[in-house]
Parts: C-alpha cells; sequence; structure tokens
C-alpha cells in the first residue's frame, strides 16, 4: 500500500474519534473540522515509517492543535459576555449515522461551558485522561509539561468540573417531557409554569451574536425572560435532539435559526443554552434574514411610534438593552423596555392614576412591572401612558 492510500485508510478509520476528541476540546463543530483538517496536513507531510500507532499519533497532532486553538481562544475570551458552545443538533431521529454517533457519545452543553473555564492546559489534561484514557506521559508532551504536572493539572480541572456541572437524569423519556412543558409555558407566558420546571439556581446563557449575549442566574428573572419572548418565539421550536439530550430547534420559514440545549437534573431545568446563529448548527442551511431579525422592529410598528414620542419628551434618551431590547430612560432612570414590535415592559410608577390601571396592570403592583403587548393600538396607547406616567413622576 502506497503512503497516500495508507494514510487516508488511517484517517477514516479514526475520523470519528477525532472528531470526538476536538469537539471536547473545543466546544465547536466547526473549530474541530478546523482541527481535524490540520491534522490530515501534518499526516500527509509524515513519513509512514515512523507511525507505529496510527491512532495514538493522530491524536497526540489533534491534542497540539486543539491546544494552539484554546490558546488563541484565550486571548480574545474578554470580547465575551457569555460564551455558549456550539451545538449538535439533530432535528430527524433517522439522521445521518455519522452524526448519530457523535451525538450518541456526545458530552452536554454545561460540561462544554465549565471546560471552557479552565486554562488551555487544564482542559486538553483533563478531556484526553478521563474521557479518553490517554497516558500522563503522552499528554505531558502535548502540553509541554512532565508527566506528574500533566496528572496535577487533570485532577485540578476534575475537581472543577465535578463541581460545577450538575448531573443530567439519564431518562431521556423524562428530559423531554420536562423541556416540553417548559415549552408549553414558555408558548403560553406562563409565568408560574414555568417556575415550576426551573431549578431555583438555574443558569440561561445566550449567545451567537454581540448582541445577544448574556448569563441570567435565577429561576424568577429566567422566568421572566422567557414569559416575555416565549409567546413570540417560542412558536418556532420544535423538538430536537441537542448534545444527545432532550433539546429544541428554533426553525423560520428560511431555514434554522437556532437551538437550544437543556441540563435536566432532578425534574428540573438547570441550565438552558441559547444558540441563535445559523452558521453555527450543524447541518443548518444559510438564512436571508440574520438571526436578530425576529426581535427588531418593523418600519412604522407601534414600538417605532412609541420611541419616537418619548425621544420627543425633553432629557429622554435610548440606549441598547439585553437581547437585543431597547431600553427608554430619563437621566438615570429607567421608563420602559421595549421588544421588538411585540411588547413593552414598564415600570409601574408610584400613585398610578386609576385610569392606567386596566388589562391586567393591577395585577403587577406586586412586581412593580407589567408587560403590555403592542399588538393593538389600545395596548400602544396603554404603554405609552405608563411611559408618560414614569417620565413625569420625576
Amino acid at each position: 500500500m502506497n503512503d497516500i492510500a495508507w494514510e487516508t485508510e488511517q484517517f477514516v478509520r479514526h475520523r470519528s474519534h477525532l472528531e470526538a476528541v476536538a469537539y471536547r476540546m473545543l466546544g465547536s463543530v466547526s473549530e474541530a473540522e478546523d482541527a481535524l483538517q490540520e491534522a490530515w496536513l501534518r499526516l500527509s507531510r509524515s513519513q509512514q515509517d515512523t507511525i507505529h500507532n496510527a491512532r495514538a499519533w493522530l491524536t497526540t497532532i489533534v491534542g497540539r492543535v486543539c491546544i494552539d486553538m484554546l490558546r488563541a481562544r484565550q486571548s480574545r475570551r474578554e470580547d465575551y459576555v457569555a460564551w455558549v458552545p456550539e451545538p449538535i443538533v439533530q432535528a430527524d431521529e433517522q439522521g445521518d449515522p455519522e452524526q448519530q454517533a457523535l451525538i450518541a457519545d456526545t458530552v452536554g452543553l454545561a460540561l462544554l461551558v465549565v471546560l471552557e473555564t479552565l486554562t488551555p492546559s487544564e482542559r486538553v489534561a483533563y478531556v484526553l485522561h478521563d474521557m479518553f484514557a490517554v497516558p500522563f506521559g503522552e499528554i505531558g508532551g502535548i502540553i509541554d509539561r512532565s508527566p506528574d504536572a500533566a496528572r496535577q493539572l487533570a485532577s485540578r480541572a476534575r475537581r472543577r468540573v465535578h463541581g460545577a456541572v450538575p448531573q443530567p437524569d439519564a431518562d431521556l423519556a423524562k428530559q423531554r417531557e420536562v423541556v416540553d412543558a417548559f415549552l408549553a409555558a414558555s408558548r403560553a407566558g406562563d409565568f408560574d409554569a414555568l417556575l415550576a420546571v426551573l431549578d431555583p439556581e438555574v443558569v440561561f446563557r445566550a449567545g451567537g451574536s454581540p448582541e445577544l449575549q448574556q448569563e441570567l442566574k435565577g429561576a424568577a428573572g429566567v422566568a421572566d425572560r422567557m414569559a416575555t419572548f416565549g409567546p413570540r418565539f417560542a412558536t418556532l421550536c420544535h423538538p430536537a435532539m441537542v448534545n444527545g439530550r432532550a433539546g429544541l430547534v428554533i426553525r423560520t420559514p428560511a431555514g434554522p435559526l437556532g437551538a437550544i440545549g437543556f441540563t435536566v437534573t432532578g425534574d428540573l431545568i438547570t441550565t438552558i443554552g441559547l444558540t441563535l446563529d445559523p452558521d453555527k448548527l450543524e447541518g443548518s442551511d444559510q438564512t436571508e434574514d440574520g438571526p436578530l431579525d425576529l426581535l427588531r422592529m418593523r418600519p412604522g410598528s407601534g414600538a417605532e411610534r412609541i420611541i419616537r414620542d418619548v425621544l420627543g419628551w425633553p432629557g429622554a434618551y435610548r440606549t441598547k438593552g439585553e437581547f437585543g431590547s431597547v431600553v427608554l430612560r430619563f437621566g438615570e432612570r429607567e421608563l420602559g423596555h421595549l421588544h421588538g414590535d411585540a411588547m413593552a415592559d414598564v415600570p409601574l410608577a408610584p400613585g398610578l392614576p386609576d385610569h392606567l390601571v386596566k388589562g391586567g396592570v393591577a395585577l403587577e403592583r406586586e412586581s412593580g412591572w407589567v408587560t403590555v403587548p403592542l399588538e393593538t393600538e389600545a395596548g400602544v396607547q396603554q404603554a405609552l401612558a405608563l411611559l408618560r406616567a414614569n417620565y413625569e413622576r420625576g
């Protein structure tokens, strides 16, 4: 067998293993493919008679490529508000067999988030030893450390991982039941039903676009966010496998828009990872519209008219809020938030006139905020009146 045929045979034989190693190292399908491409180039430049164990040799090369990529990423980490791994999504249970194998043996998004907090050397040592049983002698050569130092790095990483990653429920059917309940509550905007399926310490992370990056902790805050956006966006969500667990894929008529991964522990959701970026979905198609188009306001919408009116008030101005929202302010005080052209969140001013307490507003006095749908002219006028009451109380 000539060198080219042997190289091709070995690379194809071990490709699934190398993909699994690179994905756990990098948390990104596209970056893992880049790492494998570099490994192939190095294999093609090598001498066959110097390679006695192709799998071990290729694993070492992928490890070295990944640690270089992790170090480069670490230098850019300050640009991230919240980092969400690139999910492996399977919407079709009868999907590609190679992808099914990768999904079946993959790791959850929550673990990948924690791995991202490790140093590059810690991550490589932990992944290679604990997940792929690579000896510390070989790991030391990859990270330029002694075997003992590699063992210490893996041990340090193990302590951090075990203390930070919730143990997911193994029953996939139960996971699906909890995620379906979350989806139904989000579509209905049902705050109490959302609270019922969220762990008190739940963590919500969003990524894929600078406008979306955020991290939110606590059941009340996450439930409020989902109740606010859910009625509009949850209708686009459909059951899928995300990194081998019950999750959701977000689809528009133009194609996939994103995915949501969950960790379900003790029948409660402990982590939620939202990625809105078509380029980051395995096998997704490009869409003509950007991932934030559904969050933006339509020309001439009620939300645009509200902004125009409020900015006409002396001293009022606008800033960017979370998740693409617009925050209207007067001095240091928030007058309210506009979420696309769908709804407004407005803090209730003390002594709110009785004629403004309608359409359920009175029920929100305890929280101090009210959500006003902007689908009708009545809703637009109610939001404007509440914003004006906030403005005039100062």
